[in-house]
Parts: C-alpha cells; sequence; structure tokens
C-alpha cells in the first residue's frame, strides 16, 4: 500500500473531524437553543416532543437502507452529498420553517438525506491511511470532532448575540458553519476510486444480516445490549433539558444557558477517556461501571429532586448539571464495551449493534412529548422534578441491567451458558 503523505492525511482529519463536529448542530439545537427555538417557532413543549414522537419511526425504517446505502456508493460522494444538502437545509431555514408542521417537515428532510452518513464516515475513518492505523485514525477524529463542534457552536452563539438573533439566523449560521465543512470534503476527501490507485479500499462494518435477528431474539445477552443502549443513550439525549431547567425555573438569561449548554455538549468529552480507564484498568468490567455509574447518575438526579428549589443559586446549578453531564459522558462513552461481558459471537455483532439502537428511538417515541406535556401543564420546578424522576428510574434500570449482565457473564465463564447452545446456531468459522 502506497502511504499518503502526512500534510494530505492531516488534512483530510481536519475535513473529516470538522464536518463530524458540525454535522448534527442543527440536528441537536433544542439542546443548546430550546428556548429560542420553542419561542421562535411559537410551539409548545409538548409540540417540541411529538417532532421526535414523529420522526423516530422514520429512523427505525431507514436504519437498514441508511447501513446498505452509506457501504454500497463511494465514501466521500456520500459525505459531500449528506453536509452539503444539509447545509442547503439549514441556510433555507429562514425561508419556510415557520411553526411547528413546517419544523417537523424540516427534521423529517434531515432524517432522509442523512441516512447513509453515517455508514459512509466510519468507512473512511476506518481505511484512511489504512486499516494498521484504524486506531489513532479514530482518536485524531475525534479530537478534532470536539474540537470543531465547539468552535462552531461557540461561532453560532456568538453570531446570534451580535445580532440579537432569532432561531431563523441561528440555523441559517449553522448552515454557514457546515457549508465550510462540505467544501473541505469536497477539495481534501480522496473519492474511492483514487485511495483505490495507493492500494486503499474502503470497506464498511459488517451489514446487518436479517438471518441473525431470530437467533439474536433467543439470546439473553442481546435483550442485555437493547435495554442498555436505550438506558444510556437516553441520560444522553435528556440532558438538553437542564437548557430549559436553567431558564424556565431559574430565568437564567438564555444566551448564558446556551453557552452551558455547549459545554456540556462538548467540553464534557475531556473527561470521557476516565470512565474508559474504570472500566478497564480499575473495575476490569464494564457491567460493575453500569451499576456504579448509573447508580451514581440517579443520586444526582435525586439530589436535584429533593434540595434544589426556585431559590437555589442559579450558578450553583449551572455548575452541578454541567458536573452531572461529566459523569454521564464518562458512562454514555463506555456503553458498548460491555459487549465482551455478553459473550456475543463476531459474526452477529454487527446485526446486534444496528438492531439494539432501535430501542432509543423507542423511546424517543414517547417520553419527550411527555416532558413537553409536564412542562406545558404545571409549574416550572414540579414539571423538572418529573422529568428528572423518570430519568432517575431510568438510571436504576441501568442499574438492574448491570446486575443482569454480571449473573449472565459469570454462567457464561462457568460454561453454563453460551450463544450456541440457547439459540442452536453455529458460530464456528466453517457454519
Amino acid at each position: 500500500m502506497q502511504k499518503q503523505s502526512t500534510l494530505k492525511k492531516w488534512l483530510m482529519l481536519i475535513s473529516l473531524g470538522f464536518m463530524g463536529g458540525t454535522f448534527y448542530m442543527s440536528a441537536y439545537a433544542g439542546g443548546t437553543y430550546y428556548t429560542q427555538l420553542v419561542e421562535g417557532l411559537a410551539m409548545t413543549n409538548t409540540q417540541y416532543g411529538l417532532a421526535k414522537t414523529i420522526c423516530s419511526p422514520i429512523g427505525i425504517i431507514l436504519l437498514v437502507p441508511g447501513a446498505f446505502l452509506g457501504d454500497k456508493f463511494d465514501a466521500k460522494k456520500t459525505l459531500v452529498f449528506s453536509i452539503g444538502v444539509q447545509s442547503i437545509l439549514n441556510l433555507s431555514w429562514p425561508l419556510w420553517v415557520h411553526n411547528f408542521t413546517t419544523y417537523v417537515a424540516w427534521k423529517v428532510i434531515y432524517t432522509v438525506i442523512t441516512i447513509a452518513y453515517w455508514g459512509a464516515l466510519i468507512k473512511y475513518i476506518n481505511n484512511l491511511d489504512g486499516e494498521d492505523s484504524a486506531g489513532n485514525s479514530f482518536t485524531m477524529y475525534y479530537l478534532i470532532n470536539g474540537l470543531s463542534g465547539a468552535l462552531g457552536s461557540f461561532v453560532t452563539l456568538g453570531v446570534a448575540n451580535a445580532l440579537d438573533a432569532g432561531i431563523g439566523t441561528i440555523i441559517f449560521t449553522m448552515g454557514v458553519v457546515t457549508s465550510v465543512a462540505t467544501l473541505l470534503v469536497f477539495f481534501f476527501l480522496d473519492d474511492e476510486k483514487k485511495l483505490a490507485e495507493r492500494g486503499v479500499y474502503l470497506k464498511g462494518d459488517e451489514p446487518i444480516q436479517v438471518k441473525h435477528i431470530f437467533y439474536l431474539l433467543k439470546y439473553p445477552g442481546f435483550w442485555m445490549m437493547f435495554f442498555a443502549y436505550g438506558a444510556g443513550v437516553s441520560l444522553y439525549n435528556y440532558v438538553e433539558y437542564f437548557t430549559p431547567y436553567l431558564t424556565n425555573v431559574y430565568n437564567m438569561d438564555p444566551s448564558l444557558s446556551s453557552a452551558l449548554a455547549i459545554i456540556r455538549q462538548y467540553g464534557v468529552n475531556l473527561v470521557a477517556p476516565i470512565g474508559g480507564y474504570i472500566c478497564d484498568r480499575v473495575l476490569k468490567a464494564t457491567y460493575k461501571w453500569y451499576i456504579i455509574g448509573f447508580g451514581i447518575i440517579g443520586a444526582l438526579y435525586l439530589v436535584m429532586v429533593l434540595l434544589f428549589r426556585e431559590t437555589t443559586n442559579v450558578m450553583l446549578v449551572g455548575v452541578y448539571t454541567t458536573l452531572l453531564c461529566a459523569m454521564i459522558m464518562m458512562l454514555y462513552t463506555t456503553i458498548w464495551s460491555v459487549m465482551r461481558e455478553l459473550h456475543i459471537p463476531t459474526m452477529v455483532t454487527a446485526t446486534l449493534s444496528g438492531i439494539a439502537t432501535i430501542s432509543e428511538r423507542i423511546i424517543q417515541m414517547f417520553l419527550p412529548a411527555a416532558f413537553g406535556h409536564f412542562m406545558d401543564t404545571k409549574t416550572p420546578i414540579a414539571a423538572f422534578n418529573d422529568i428528572f424522576l423518570i430519568i432517575l428510574a431510568i438510571c436504576v434500570i441501568g442499574v438492574l441491567i448491570g446486575l443482569w449482565i454480571g449473573a449472565h457473564h459469570k454462567k457464561c465463564l462457568a460454561g453454563l451458558r453460551s450463544f450456541e447452545k440457547m439459540t442452536g446456531m453455529k458460530t464456528s468459522e466453517e457454519a
């Protein structure tokens, strides 16, 4: 294989990292600009949640086609299309997204045009400089990703503050940022044909095998991962409610609340490796970290419900929520590492990984709408206490999942349980 120049590799990594860090800014704008979004589109909080209820099943339906398209088509063309068309969608927001109906339409279009993005991105990074350098490529990608996401978000916030702008200008500015990402990807990435000339052949993740699903459904380890993913990602998703929590309950300035949201989203990435260190070096088992991590996070939410009042110092609450998010990030980034304790054969891990993610989308069909209803019908402090109690219940479920996985792991080690015995599927290379 012909190695590319160091400069070329860095230009490609920077392009991919900048795109990855800014790609989801508009999709998750509510996490940073919740108040501006809801008020700007004259939506109720319930309608904001209903938008997720509507889009989640669409995401489930497009899961398999998206993975297929991401693997089938040229990775560079797929990435340029995904970020480029999204940029056009962002730039067009002020022209037509004015209410709940058009907001839902915008989200549906966004979901459809980006279905192949993730598969193409993973394929490109994984083979950027040959498979033997994949680990280093991913490490550097995520470092650039985090820095770029913070930079793009603070640029957007700075423009919004300078112009005293509404959500239309905010999303338009995000479109400008993603347009820069589009140009970087277009000019500095090589297409697969050019990479092949250097002996680099992009290989995507193993595709989901429908025939494996029926075996997985028989195996307890699949359901453990299914529920663990739903619980862990839900904790990560619902930190967005800290933004309206600070503005609605404590009257924090929306701009300051948005700035803290950016720190909660990107700044806490700096502590994410601590979770991996605890799993691998201290506890030597992810299921033990589930038990401890979910337990600590649940206790932190309980403290908010029992001790925080409208009179609590707003900056104290802001710092507390940031520390809570740091704890969530340390747990969230280790969710998949529990696979080793589920004793899942390699040949079915891709299918399990794809199907397990459905759990989070199912939860998104119900909880955001319920949270919005609480916010529309109750006093701010009562609404958020109810939201936090539900998240606390998710943490309890996470602890129970950790205990469940621990018992399963011990049975597998003792030879009392195995994938082949429980499903009847042959997993040897000859099968």
